[in-house]
């Protein structure tokens, strides 16, 4: 696994390298639409570059959540031009060459069922679940802004996270792609936990406000 997690982050770094930040851009969104291709690599790799001066911190931000979107967006429209049944007759057919599976859809439409928003934003963290929470999103015809805003959330998160610890370690990141791989799960439902009750606590207030509002009397002359 080390090995093919090296070999895909010298081919990532060969992209990057070679087109800057349309490179960012391009492989935040192939990994969102193919899952098997891994961004763990990517992002301290830019953190280095941001490190010592070759980019810029919140360009390449903005260039891997831009990324990022757009693929979560390709896959939404997918859903929604489809139907369920198709859905689960493509991803029988070619799910194992894209690395979604259909008990990942599965799993993905219950906890749409009972979750709604909050599984956009917790169940982009989780790599197997990622396309699938995409395509389930257009296949319900999820509110569009609002599938945006909760993917595009996680994505700040997560994304800027990877580029922090690229820019904080410097050449020594090749050091914890191990540790990379055995705890980034753990690490990003931490951070995007946060991120979720900052985002509740946010909606709550925006909500208490617009009531506010809502029931303050007119004063007719």
């Amino acid at each position: 696994m080390a090995d093919l997690i090296n070999r895909i982050a010298e081919w990532i770094e060969a992209i990057v390298l070679a087109i800057g930040y349309p490179g960012v851009f391009l492989v935040m969104l192939i990994e969102n639409v193919f899952p098997p291709v891994p961004t763990d690599p990517l992002l301290p790799f830019v953190g280095i570059l941001v490190a010592d001066g070759k980019m810029n911190y919140f360009l390449a931000w903005l260039m891997a959540v831009s990324g990022a979107l757009v693929g979560s967006l390709m896959l939404y429209a997918v859903g929604a031009w489809a139907n369920e049944p198709i859905v689960r007759g493509v991803i029988r057919r070619y799910g194992q060459y894209i690395g979604v599976q259909e008990t990942a859809l599965d799993r993905v439409l219950a906890g749409f069922n009972k979750y709604g928003a909050g599984m956009i934003f917790f169940g982009r963290a989780i790599p197997v679940l990622r396309s699938a929470i995409s395509i389930t999103a257009g296949v319900s015809r999820m509110n569009l802004p609002k599938f945006l805003f909760f993917s595009g959330l996680n994505s700040l998160l997560v994304t800027g996270f990877w580029l922090t610890v690229g820019v904080a370690l410097g050449e020594n990141w090749r050091v914890v792609l191990d540790w990379i791989e055995r705890f980034e799960l753990p690490i990003i439902i931490i951070l995007v936990i946060g991120g979720g009750i900052w985002a509740i606590r946010w909606w709550v207030k925006r909500r208490r406000m617009a009531g506010v509002e809502g029931e303050t009397p007119h004063i007719t002359r």
